[in-house]
């Protein structure tokens, strides 16, 4: 690829996140049995220069590891299964050096929205240079999810009036508690009833033992976890989402790569309600 084979792009902090997780797909896409393959995203990486090690310590960066690679196949299965069921556009808030407008076989033709901040999304659009997917239109929108950004989707093509498979991963945590309400009734409020969402929602997870150094990692380089949900189900059910909260012992690929940590989730009552999906409320 061209732009990997270039001098390395400036790169804000903030974004330093999606490079870290864009490093652990890559790695993952070259494990003997991989969750999920992602042939971009060690471009990105490339083309990002050093960005130092994730955070953390080894453990908590093998327990990343793991997650990043159980929560891309879980919510590549659920975007698939959207399409498939009627949801003809896809949003990806926070979408950072998210691919799967390329790489996702798309049952159908999809429109793919990706809204985040526009740095990021020029970085990206730097490496992807200019190219198409193969069966998706793939639409950049550069908007703050911390401020308004449903105008900014709208004008991009987006149809508040029509099914929409939504998936807010590793994008809630770093907002505030009335930021990430906003996020969710905003989303709510172009969301047409059997409109579904994938969500990642930090729960006891984020007070794992294993987890305390890329905790304070996170804080100490400006991007703390700030967010979280003891009991997501009735969060949600609230503003209009009805949502399922698999134990992740259930899925035989997450089991696998989760066993190690099976014991330390059971502890802290975290087999569910890490990994959501959930489907819009009402007739229609």
């Amino acid at each position: 690829m061209t732009a990997a084979d270039s001098e390395p792009q400036p790169l804000p902090t903030v974004c330093r996140t999606a490079v870290w997780t864009a490093e652990m797909r890559a790695d993952e896409s070259l494990a003997p049995n991989p969750c999920a393959i992602d042939p971009w995203a060690a471009e990105f990486v490339t083309a990002a220069g050093p960005q130092g090690p994730p955070p953390g310590d080894a453990e908590a960066r093998a327990f990343l590891h793991a997650g990043v690679a159980v929560r891309t196949r879980y919510f590549d299965d659920y975007l698939i299964e959207a399409v498939r069921g009627g949801c003809p556009q896809v949003v990806l808030l926070g979408a950072g050096l998210d691919t799967r407008a390329f790489r996702l076989p798309w049952p159908e033709r999809v429109d793919v929205f990706e809204v985040d901040l526009p740095d990021l999304l020029d970085f990206k659009n730097r490496v992807v240079a200019g190219r198409v997917p193969a069966s998706a239109r793939r639409v950049t929108v550069a908007a703050d999810l911390r401020e308004a950004w449903a105008d900014a989707l709208t004008a991009s093509g987006f149809d508040p009036a029509r099914r929409t498979a939504w998936l807010c991963e590793g994008l809630l945590a770093y907002l505030e508690p009335d930021e990430a309400d906003a996020v969710v009734r905003t989303m709510g409020e172009h969301s047409p009833p059997g409109s579904r969402v994938g969500v990642e929602t930090a729960t006891s997870q984020g007070r794992l033992s294993c987890l305390r150094s890329c905790r304070d990692a996170l804080s100490a380089d400006g991007a703390p976890w700030r967010w979280s949900l003891r009991d997501p189900g009735p969060w949600w059910a609230e503003r209009g989402w009805r949502m399922e909260q698999p134990d992740p012992a259930s899925l035989p690929y997450a089991a696998e790569r989760l066993a190690p940590y099976l014991p330390l989730l059971r502890e802290a009552g975290d087999t569910g309600g890490w990994l959501l999906t959930g489907t819009r409320c009402g007739s229609g």
